[in-house]
């Protein structure tokens, strides 16, 4: 334990040094203190017997023992406020049984209860039989404070609004003290390595040397790259990327809406500033950054760590990873706290639904009290959106000449008619050597579209979300070579590509939405060309749709008010150009409008702003993360694959057989890769419906590593991907509705 305590020591210089002015003197003093104290709890007999074996259980946690050691020493020293912040950094440095002791009055009790009958058990071996009056009252009271203060989420929250210094004293505390002991329990990890050194300008113009571009930065980067908190409504191709790394001064947080755009963002971001700078962050963001490997790399699973610990100097996430923490689940200060002296970038704002955009709204208030500088740069904003972030005093730029393309890209021809009544007229478009884009807004309908249109013409490709992660990869790899280097390709898409994939094809066959999903469709065309475009119509928008599949995604209203909002916007030419499409997101998605179509939209954010404001204690941060998918997935094995799974599950139990512990972790790994490239993701209702229960949707593999097996009747496809034919339907008497 004292080497322990030694390396979070060093931990703490570490850190000091790298960052000397994140804490103050009397934060560093009581983080010092936190660390010298936080494991004392591991003295007791119980703990030492369960590290032996002797037995299952050390009944109490260790961090709710620690704190006794420092009351009694420290109770006559500091002050109310420095008490409770590191007894709260003690017990919170783990998340068990915070939901057991802190959630009420009467799991205080309970714990300072279990405390007096179990102290002998505890630490009669190093001389303490009895917990004292003064300690129990003192610790009860503590407890007490923390339960209503701190823990309570009304309270907490009205505290971080009013920029109590109490709570960002603790919030810093608490949550660098988690990652220095991440890092100290860890393989050779640092809590922060060595920061971005260098001007950044210079940087970036070497980055564009190096990639054979002009070396200048353009108006738009030199007008707003020393702003302070802003959001920028900036058009493609003006140098957002550029933008974003010369704004940034302090440690970066990169944060997208979906894996793809990550990965993508991360190797930009690696080849500006050097891979060893940038972390990639989310749900498989280690088994992308191994399948980039040429050979073992050993290094690669540190530098992982490191990313998950927050320690590099550069971190692109996906907004699950970082915007969660709004929630308070236990440990959510490592986030806060790392955030408070880092500058964030958020792009795409408008991919986001209102379950996720009010939290993640709501994390930017409480943060940017804490000391973090945000940049907001987008394609569209919806008006709810910019009043929210001016109420939060960011400049908000919508309207600046320099952020306006004006190249006529989109010439749209709106016609009354569905996606599968017009597949000749998309066949006859690639037989004229055009690449055409098709964009349904279901996975049943591109699947069904895609067998229509492939027997008939063979250079039909399919893309959607419902592959396992394998062939998904490969397919997106695909698309992104194809339309560069073939001609009269078509690809048969959903929401998917509308802001992950970096693509520009000639012409586009896009199913109604509404207008921020329709606009970010129409920039997947014409989208890297200089020029104006010339020719016919490049942009169809099909208006009748299979309303029982689209109503559950898309408000019929807001659809119909898309239409009408682009027919009058669009020029005598049929163009849509860059300042109608921000006018029509504008206001559609204002208060007026939502409220005179009595749009869902509306209710959808009040009701998750009332449940971030309510006195709820937590959500479990699995929970919190479901909030932040495109859909509450559930993510399974298709049958088809169920051998080979097996077979790889029997690898991994042995493993234990491999000597070489570096060997043993990579080939763990390189395992549960491949395990990971057979699921697929599936939603939450095909597998838990009522309709479906009873039919075994599924069975259970491996339950610790969450490898679960879809039934036979879920039929997956390489060029399909899973589906149910309605063969299977009418056997197992399901409604088709289920499975849109």
């Amino acid at each position: 334990m004292e080497d322990h305590i030694n390396d979070l020591i060093h931990q703490f210089e570490i850190f000091i040094k790298t960052y000397p002015n994140v804490l103050t003197d009397k934060e560093k003093q009581l983080l010092k203190l936190s660390i010298e104290y936080h494991d004392y709890g591991k003295l007791n007999k119980l703990f030492q017997d369960k590290l032996k074996g002797k037995v299952k259980s050390d009944e109490i946690p260790h961090q709710f023992l620690s704190p006794l050691f420092f009351i009694r020493k420290y109770k006559e020293q500091l002050n109310l406020e420095e008490m409770l912040i590191v007894i709260y950094s003690i017990i919170n440095h783990h998340a068990r049984g915070q939901d057991k002791y802190l959630e009420s009055t009467q799991g205080n009790d309970l714990l300072i209860k279990e405390l007096e009958n179990k102290i002998k058990d505890f630490f009669q071996h190093i001389g303490i039989t009895q917990l004292s009056d003064q300690t129990k009252k003192l610790y009860s009271k503590y407890l007490e404070n923390i339960t209503h203060e701190i823990k309570n989420t009304e309270n907490l929250n009205k505290k971080l609004e009013e920029k109590s210094s109490f709570i960002n004293s603790l919030i810093k505390v608490s949550g660098i003290l988690i990652r220095i002991d991440h890092s100290a329990s860890g393989d050779d990890l640092t809590v922060e390595e060595e920061p971005i050194n260098g001007n950044r300008e210079i940087i970036f113009i070497n980055y564009l040397k190096n990639q054979g571009k002009q070396p200048t930065l353009r108006p738009f980067q030199n007008k707003f790259k020393d702003c302070e908190n802003l959001v920028v409504v900036a058009d493609t191709g003006l140098g957002k990327t550029g933008l974003a790394s010369i704004w940034v001064k302090r440690k970066m947080f990169y944060v997208l809406p979906n894996r793809t755009s990550t990965n993508a963002m991360f190797e930009t971001l690696s080849a500006i500033f050097g891979r060893e700078k940038v972390g990639l962050l989310h749900s498989t963001g280690l088994f992308y950054v191994l399948n980039s490997l040429e050979s073992e790399d050993y290094t690669v699973l540190r530098d992982y760590n490191n990313t998950k610990n927050l320690s590099k100097p550069i971190t692109v996430a996906t907004a699950d990873q970082i915007f969660t923490a709004v929630f308070k689940y236990p440990t959510y200060e490592k986030i806060y706290a790392t955030l408070s002296y880092s500058d964030v970038v958020i792009d795409e704002i408008q991919g986001f639904d209102p379950a996720q955009i009010v939290p993640i709204i709501k994390q930017v208030k409480e943060t940017k009290n804490l000391g973090t500088r945000y940049l907001i740069i987008t394609a569209t904003l919806p008006s709810i959106i910019k009043k929210e972030f001016e109420k939060l005093g960011f400049q908000v730029v919508i309207d600046d000449p320099l952020t306006l393309d004006n190249t006529k890209r989109h010439r749209i021809k709106i016609l009354d008619k569905d996606i599968f009544s017009v597949k000749e007229y998309i066949t006859q478009k690639a037989k004229e050597g055009k690449n055409v884009l098709v964009i349904a807004n279901t996975v049943s309908t591109a699947q069904d579209l895609f067998s229509l249109i492939r027997d008939e013409y063979k250079k039909t490709n399919l893309l959607h979300s419902r592959f396992i992660y394998k062939h998904r990869r490969e397919k997106e790899y695909r698309i992104l070579k194809d339309y560069k280097e073939n001609t009269g390709v078509i690809w048969i898409t959903t929401q998917l590509v509308e802001a992950s994939l970096d693509v520009d094809f000639d012409v586009l066959f896009t199913e109604v939405a509404p207008a921020d999903s329709l606009i970010q469709r129409m920039g997947r065309v014409w989208r890297h060309k200089r020029e104006d475009y010339k020719g016919d119509y490049n942009i169809f928008i099909l208006t009748q749709v299979d309303e029982k599949r689209v109503s559950k995604i898309y408000e019929k209203s807001l659809r119909e008010k898309t239409i009408q909002l682009i027919q009058e916007n669009l020029t005598q030419e049929g163009f849509l150009l860059s300042e109608a499409k921000r006018h029509i997101v504008d206001h559609l998605y204002s208060e007026k409008i939502l409220k005179q179509l009595n749009s869902k939209y509306l209710e959808k954010w009040k009701e998750v702003e009332r449940v971030l404001n309510s006195n709820w204690t937590y959500l479990f941060k699995k929970e919190a993360h479901k909030i932040f998918r495109d859909t509450f997935t559930f993510e399974a094995v298709p049958y088809i694959f169920k051998e080979d799974v097996e077979e790889l599950l029997q690898r991994y139990k042995n493993l234990k057989d491999i000597q070489d512990l570096e060997k043993r972790k990579f080939e763990k790994i390189s395992i549960l890769k491949q395990l990971n490239d057979y699921k697929v993701p599936v939603p939450v209702y095909w597998i838990f419906g009522d309709e479906i229960k009873s039919k075994s949707p599924y069975e259970i593999l491996d339950k610790d590593l969450d490898i679960f097996v879809l039934a036979k009747y879920f039929e997956y496809d390489e060029n399909l991907g899973i589906r149910i034919s309605e063969e299977t339907l009418k056997k197992y008497n399901f409604d088709e509705d289920i499975f849109i």
